[in-house]
């Protein structure tokens, strides 16, 4: 199967990694905090505190998407992507770690807290 990639992919792509940074620079202050999931889906941004479980449900440019906040660390459970690389991709918890469901445009960043650089 060959994917390609049309100019709006590239588009979502570039916005995405620029508000996943000004993210990072905002929440730089929580670098020895409680870890942080910032989820971005479409043009919204939620903040989650990796220390509170919850189950959250997104609406992705396909469909629901399902993720749970458990145990200090986010995942997804559910999504209506073909592949299901993002449940695949397993737990993030550690900043800098993330997760996407590209098809489904829903992108989570972990920051702050502690990386496997920090002593």
């Amino acid at each position: 199967m060959k994917f390609s990639f049309k100019p709006a992919d590239f588009l979502f792509l570039a916005l995405s990694v620029i508000l996943i940074a000004m993210s990072l620079i905002a929440l730089s202050g929580n670098s020895e905090g409680t870890p942080m999931a910032v989820i971005r889906v479409k043009d919204t941004e939620y903040i989650y505190p990796l220390n509170q479980p919850r189950e959250l449900e997104f609406m992705g440019e396909l469909e629901k998407a399902h993720l749970v906040i458990h145990d200090g660390c986010i995942e997804f459970v559910d999504s209506p992507c073909r592949d299901k690389i993002c449940i695949h991709m397993g737990q993030a918890r550690k900043d800098g770690d993330f997760l996407a469901c590209l098809p489904n445009r829903i992108i989570v960043t972990i920051v702050g807290g502690h990386s496997d650089t920090d002593n």
